[in-house]
Formats: structure tokens, C-alpha cells, sequence
């Protein structure tokens, strides 16, 4: 499997450090948080992308999976009134069309607070606004190359839609297009109680995208989170996609030696 690492590990001013540390770590992908990466992700001109692209490639890596689409932005909902819910799907088609400018090839929908389901409404109906919703970014999302991948948040998270591998899996089966798979989080679910490595093969195919994480964001380890179970699953599903550290940043300073430490870790179990 395919190592990877989100850029939201390390602080804009440490990137050059990390990207000297990946490289020599062998690692040739990266995830990134878009809304962290340029200052309007939507606006970017060609020259910017070029320079960002261009940057990670003199390290030997590319750019292969975005998160944290809508950060800061509390004001878009998935189930929010029809204007907001079409407002949501524009914004985020325009980070799919970034996504296929950048070359990144998923797309991770976490965002819990945003998918929010409102008290009162009907939990079927929450399904029939979900589908629409998803499937039609689903094919924007084949358009520009990538997959729009939904991520099953716990409610420790403060999630109440879609909370576990579970329901992740029923959503992507129930909208039922190529452009729209399935995130899984090793801490997430592990935080949700679900077991990690029967969840991964009951997701099987559907599974598009795979997050090493601790809970709560933090320094990657392998004490409360089964990895062992989670790469052993992923073999056993023929999965062939990226295995992407998620983590949040540590001191400063901090940023080179804790992705090299991540990445060593996460060698130890998923590159096999």
C-alpha cells in the first residue's frame, strides 16, 4: 500500500523541512487541506498551482488527496435550507475542479458539523437530501478525475450523520455512483466502537480512501488504534489506494521529526 501524509500535520512555515524529511522517507504523496494551502483555495491562478505543484515535485511528490474543504465556513449545510444546500454543492464543486487541477485523485468529506442533520427533521428524509446531494457531486467529481469520498465521523466528533463505518458504507451504497466512495478513519472509528478490520472488509470495493490517525487528531501511535487489524483488512480487499497520515500539528518545530516519526510507524504496518 501507498503512504501518504496530510499536510495539516506541520505549520505553513515548516513545509520546506517536512517535504526534505518525506523525501528522504521515501514518501511520494501528499494530502492537503486546501482551505490551509492557499489563501483563497477558489481563486488560485495557474501560476499558483504550477509553483505548489512544482514545489512538491523537486521533492519527488505529488498531490493526491484533498480534506477539510470546508473549514471555517460554518455557514454552509448539507441540510440547511434548499439556497444553503445548493450554496454547499457549488463551493464544493469548486474544490473538485481543484482537486483535478491538482491532480488529486480523492476528495475526503468529513466536515461533521456541516452535515448536521436539524432537530425535527425526518431521518428518512435526511437520506433522500444526502443521495441527491452526493450523487450529484459524485458527478461533477468524475468529470474532474477524482472521487468524492464521505467519511464516517463518531459523535464524539459532534457528528449525528453518517457516525460510524456502518452507515458510511449504506450512504455510498445507496448513491450508487463511481465519483462518490468511501473514507475510512482508522481513529474514527475506533473512537466510534466499531471494529476496525471487519469494518474495512465489510466495505470491500466501496472503500476508496484510508486515514492512519490517533484519536483526536493527535501524534500517530499504535496503542489505542489497531492498525495491525486495519492493514490486515485492507490486504484482504486487494485495496490498492493511498494509506494517508492524519494529525494535527505538534510545537514548533516539531513538524519534520513528527511526520518522519508517523511515517515510520505507519510503514511498519501498512506498507507490507
Amino acid at each position: 500500500m501507498r503512504l501518504a501524509i496530510s499536510n495539516i500535520a506541520w505549520p505553513a512555515e515548516e513545509e520546506a523541512d517536512v517535504a526534505a524529511a518525506l523525501q528522504a522517507a521515501d514518501v511520494t504523496e501528499v494530502e492537503i487541506a486546501p482551505t490551509k494551502t492557499f489563501t483563497d483555495p477558489l481563486a488560485t491562478s495557474e501560476t499558483e498551482r504550477a509553483e505548489y505543484l512544482g514545489f512538491w515535485a523537486d521533492h519527488g511528490i505529488r498531490v493526491s488527496a484533498f480534506q477539510s474543504m470546508l473549514f471555517g465556513r460554518l455557514d454552509l449545510e448539507v441540510f440547511g435550507s434548499p439556497q444553503v444546500r445548493e450554496q454547499t454543492a457549488r463551493y464544493l464543486e469548486g474544490f473538485i475542479e481543484l482537486a483535478g487541477q491538482l491532480g488529486a485523485e480523492r476528495m475526503v468529506f468529513g466536515s461533521p458539523k456541516n452535515r448536521r442533520v436539524p432537530e425535527g427533521m425526518d431521518l428518512q428524509e435526511a437520506h433522500a437530501i444526502a443521495e441527491e446531494f452526493f450523487r450529484g457531486l459524485g458527478r461533477v467529481a468524475v468529470d474532474h478525475g477524482t472521487v468524492f469520498c464521505i467519511e464516517p465521523n463518531p459523535t464524539a466528533y459532534d457528528c449525528n450523520y453518517v457516525v460510524n463505518a456502518q452507515q458510511g458504507i449504506e450512504l455510498v451504497a445507496r448513491v450508487d455512483h463511481p465519483g462518490f466512495g468511501l473514507h475510512l478513519d482508522a481513529a474514527g472509528m475506533t473512537l466510534a466502537g466499531d471494529d476496525v478490520g471487519a469494518s474495512v472488509r465489510a466495505a470491500g470495493g466501496l472503500l476508496r480512501h484510508f486515514h492512519a490517525s490517533a484519536p483526536y487528531l493527535g501524534a500517530l501511535e499504535d496503542t489505542e488504534v489497531d492498525h495491525a487489524s486495519a492493514a490486515s483488512a485492507l490486504a484482504a480487499i486487494g485495496y490498492t489506494g493511498a494509506v494517508s497520515i492524519e494529525m494535527r500539528p505538534g510545537d514548533a518545530g516539531e513538524g519534520p521529526a513528527r511526520a518522519a516519526a508517523a511515517v515510520e510507524l505507519a510503514r511498519r504496518y501498512y506498507a507490507g
